[in-house]
Order: C-alpha cells, then sequence, then structure tokens
C-alpha cells in the first residue's frame, strides 16, 4: 500500500480503462457551485461560465494518450479541486487563474488607459525647470 493511499487520496492504479477522467470531471462540475458559493463569485460569473472554464481545461488535453501523463493530469486535477474546497486558495486567485478570461469576454471591456493627475503628469514628464538651489 502506498504512501497516498494511507492518507486517503485515491491514486489510480490500472490507468484510465473505467473512464476516470470523466468520472473526475463530473466529480468537479458537481463541486462548481460549492466552490461559486464559498468564494462569493456569483456576483462576477455563473455556474454555467465557471463549467466552461472547467471544460475548456479538460478540452486542453483531448489528445493525450499516455496512461502515465492521464493519471498524473487527474492526480494534479484533484490536487487543484481538494485546494479549492478546502479554501486554501482564496477568491482572487480563482479569477486570475480561471476566471478572468471568461469576465472580460461577457462584460466585453479592454484594459482602461490610466488616468493620471496634473502633479502625475508633471512628475511623469520630468521638471523642464532646472531646480533652484541655495
Amino acid at each position: 500500500m502506498s504512501t497516498l493511499s494511507r492518507i486517503g487520496l485515491k491514486v489510480p492504479q490500472q490507468g484510465l480503462f473505467g473512464g476516470e477522467a470523466r468520472k473526475f470531471y463530473y466529480e468537479v462540475c458537481r463541486c462548481v457551485p460549492f466552490i461559486q458559493k464559498a468564494m462569493k463569485l456569483d456576483e462576477i460569473v455563473s455556474v454555467r461560465d465557471i463549467r466552461s472554464v472547467v471544460k475548456e481545461k479538460f478540452k486542453e488535453y483531448k489528445d493525450v494518450k499516455d496512461q502515465r501523463v492521464i493519471d498524473l493530469l487527474i492526480f494534479k486535477g484533484r490536487q487543484e479541486l481538494e485546494t479549492y474546497l478546502t479554501l486554501h486558495k482564496n477568491r482572487h486567485h480563482a479569477i486570475t487563474e480561471y476566471l478572468d478570461p471568461i469576465i472580460r469576454r461577457n462584460k466585453g471591456h479592454t484594459l482602461p488607459a490610466p488616468q493620471h493627475s496634473a502633479f502625475m503628469e508633471s512628475f511623469l514628464g520630468g521638471n523642464s525647470a532646472a531646480p533652484t538651489g541655495k
């Protein structure tokens, strides 16, 4: 028995013959409403949007055929899911790592140009007058 099995982590032993990746995908989708509520993400995105991000992440690796790589991806995904479920990562982590592109696409805005005050403009532009020293 491996150390990981003793502490309660599921470690795939024979690869993904039983559709382990699909089961994990559904597990993540079932956890999405809890994560949304716990991190108060309902103010900015819906459950549907979060699930679409999850779907995109899974589709990034659709061409991977090596069972060891698939097992590793599932293991790392479980670690990430557990980190979010235990709230070891905060709201800003979820937003910057996963939701930022979705939020920008939905709201259709780009980063605004910074507005500077007169003082800031003169400071950034440099002082053209020579300093007066006494």
